[in-house]
């Protein structure tokens, strides 16, 4: 029995050797290299791309509107002018995702994995039992973490391709909005110049500002979409797999257990008599015959 259980131990310990050395030596430098993430990067700059136009669509939408005679437009200028400040959220948001690919796929691969397998055998002494449940712990959160990224982006994908014709009609309105509304309120030198303007544009303030309230709609749902895909599904894709990991293996480390102390047998206590003499006083717990 003795022997099966050395057997065991030299087994496990032998397969987390191979598992250090096949993760620090090939894992690690294919998963750290930019090339195997073509396709999650060149999506990710495709959600960059559409962030910056949505961004600057808007800049250009509300300058156009602030340019036109009147306030009607101002509220709705001062809410396009907004999208940039979220437009900065989701593009540090896209940027920490396309650098941290490589990052964790090193970290995780070269460092965690190899680390953990080499220290698991340590936990078969008896004194260093804890140590097992936490380098489990450690290693299989750490896979979570690594992915989470590639996961997260192919659902992203497929929110992103639904609504993408939608997001293309916004920048490409917003753009519409912002020429027609910078030659409606920019003063002409000549009356040809007149002509041309109320010959291409013969819409008031008013209708202005009816299109700038349909193209902020339309910005908020574009908004909407990029921040769900962006910075939601990745939070939730990261706490579904800790709840699934927390489920299947569970993340409860068992505490040392406390031997009770061993106590000297002492023997019953005496007890006096009226006499004087004592006699030795009998359990009180002692079993009848």
């Amino acid at each position: 029995m003795k022997s099966n259980s050395s057997l065991k131990i030299v087994l496990i310990t032998v397969a987390c050797i191979l598992i250090a050395a096949l993760s620090f030596f090939f894992l690690a430098g294919i998963l750290s290299s930019p090339e195997t993430y073509a396709g999650i990067i060149r999506s990710i700059d495709d959600k960059v791309e559409t962030v910056l136009k949505l961004t600057a669509s808007s800049t250009a939408a509300s300058a156009g509107i602030t340019a036109i005679p009147g306030d009607a437009g101002t509220p709705i200028a001062e809410k396009l002018a907004d999208f940039s400040e979220y437009g900065i959220l989701i593009l540090c948001v896209l940027y920490a995702e396309k650098y941290l690919l490589s990052i964790l796929g090193s970290g995780v691969f070269r460092f965690i994995i190899p680390i953990a397998c080499i220290l698991y055998p340590l936990g078969f002494f008896r004194d260093l039992e804890g140590i097992k449940p936490i380098l489990k712990k450690i290693a299989i959160v750490s896979l979570a973490l690594y992915f989470v990224i590639p996961l997260s982006v192919h659902i992203s994908d497929r929110i992103y391709d639904t609504y993408q014709a939608s997001i293309d009609n916004t920048i490409s309105a917003a753009e519409d909005l912002a020429e027609d509304a910078t030659l409606a309120g920019s003063s002409a030198e000549d009356q040809n110049a007149i002509q041309r303007i109320w010959g291409y544009l013969s819409e008031s303030a008013s209708n202005f500002a009816e299109r700038g309230a349909e193209i902020l709609n339309r910005f908020i749902e574009s908004l909407a979409v990029m921040i769900v895909t962006s910075c939601v599904i990745p939070l939730l894709v990261l706490f579904f797999s800790l709840w699934i990991i927390n489920q299947v293996f569970g993340f409860s480390i068992p505490a040392p257990s406390r031997h009770p102390r061993l106590r000297p047998h002492l023997p019953a206590p005496r007890r006096r008599l009226e006499s004087g003499s004592s006699a030795p006083e009998e359990p009180e717990d002692e079993e009848e015959e």
